[in-house]
């Protein structure tokens, strides 16, 4: 046997062996195409990030997820995702993005649905189920903008710069201590003029309205019963900028601003303006509960808090009063209910009490809720005025 030939027979199985190992390398850095199905979104990287993505997939795996990741082929994307759901589960996997925002700390958590390796949209029903669009209109003199819920941003090329003109926001509203989502609305101003180009709720991706204002700078109030109010600042024209800000992140096709709200301190009054009566009567209407469960959860948070609820009336005329029964049905007019004479100060002093009595029916230590009835002496406006029925109103104040 000659050299070449044995150098042909030794050196080929060692470069198959090489070009297997190269080609077994290559692969294991590709992600696989995602399969068909349902996906509950945390992170998206590009299709060139395989390493980054394993390895948050793997950090989430530490933290006791379940999680994976994959290609979606047709926009070259990785997603990382905590859970996956097959065709016929929709409804789970909308509940489990649901508790990812919620209780999991990924409050831009979202639901991707994927056919043959690409994402199908349906008409968007994945987010359009989750939450109604929000149309908000600005001030009727001002310009013709609609600003409008967005279901989770298609990702796309990105375009540099990026800014509120071609970029949506998703406003993430949790609270400070516990880091959990908290229910809000967020008023978007401009802040050269103070005028309210529009109002939405927290926890989604939404188009900014050009402020068509020199500066460029709107001034956003993130609101929420029980909860100190808190302000943030981005440029409509500069957004980009506004990234070295703790509470602003850019997201590849998307900005997160978090908006990190602290509970009511001693001393602050809040209005219960979602609590109403009936007519004359110390007996809430239904739509009542949902406030009344965020002083529940405010209390329940803070064991050791104390409140003061006051009632008043608008005006200070006596007459009919309705009271709740035994079956203590607080929420509608039930046949056990009674009918007393009595004054403004009785009726609004036993609106107040009935609302203690239902906290304290959930658990509430009675000690640690006053009441207090004003009657008609403590009015916001002037009994002639057309707002006089705003004088009628419940209000909370944080004793300690």
């Amino acid at each position: 046997m000659n050299t070449q030939t044995l150098l042909r027979r030794t050196t080929r199985p060692l470069l198959l062996f090489l070009l297997a190992m190269t080609c077994g390398q290559l692969y294991a850095q590709r992600a696989l195409p995602l399969e068909n199905g349902y996906y509950v979104v945390v992170s998206t990287f590009k299709d060139t990030q395989s390493k980054e993505a394993k390895a948050y997939s793997e950090q989430l795996a530490k933290r006791g997820f379940q999680p994976g990741f994959g290609l979606e082929e047709s926009k070259h994307f990785l997603y990382v995702y905590l859970q996956s759901f097959p065709y016929g589960q929709f409804k789970q996997s909308l509940e489990r993005m649901q508790t990812a925002r919620a209780t999991d700390n990924f409050p831009t958590a979202w639901v991707l649905k994927i056919k043959d390796g690409k994402e199908i949209k349906e008409g968007d029903p994945i987010v359009e189920t989750v939450q109604d669009t929000v149309a908000v209109k600005t001030a009727a003199k001002g310009p013709s903008i609609v600003t409008e819920y967005i279901p989770n941003p298609t990702p796309k090329p990105i375009t540099k710069p990026q800014h509120l003109g071609n970029t949506p926001v998703f406003f993430s509203v949790i609270n400070k201590n516990s880091k959990k989502v908290i229910e809000a609305t967020v008023k978007i101003l401009d802040a050269e003029t103070n005028k309210t180009l529009g109002t939405v709720k927290a926890n989604g991706y939404f188009n900014i309205p050009d402020p068509q204002s020199k500066s460029g700078d709107i001034a956003l109030v993130a609101s929420s019963f029980g909860y100190e109010e808190t302000n943030q600042k981005l440029n409509y024209k500069q957004t980009e900028r506004d990234t070295v800000n703790e509470d602003v992140t850019l997201f590849g096709n998307f900005f997160m601003l978090t908006f990190e709200m602290q509970r009511m301190a001693s001393g602050t009054k809040a209005s219960l303006s979602g609590v109403s009566f009936f007519n004359d009567a110390a007996i809430m209407i239904p739509n009542s509960r949902e406030q009344l469960l965020g002083v529940l959860d405010m209390l329940n948070e803070s064991p050791q808090m104390r409140v003061r609820i006051e009632g008043h009336t608008n005006g200070n005329a006596r007459g009919d009063i309705i009271y709740m029964g035994p079956s203590k049905n607080y929420f509608a007019l039930a046949r056990d209910q009674k009918k007393e004479k009595g004054s403004a100060k009785e009726l609004s002093e036993a609106r107040a009490t009935v609302i203690k009595q239902w906290l304290v029916d959930q658990g509430i230590a009675d000690a640690r809720i006053e009441t207090v009835g004003w009657g008609g002496s403590k009015p916001l406006y002037d009994s002639k005025s057309h707002m006089a029925r705003k004088n009628s109103r419940v209000e909370l104040t944080v004793i300690d």
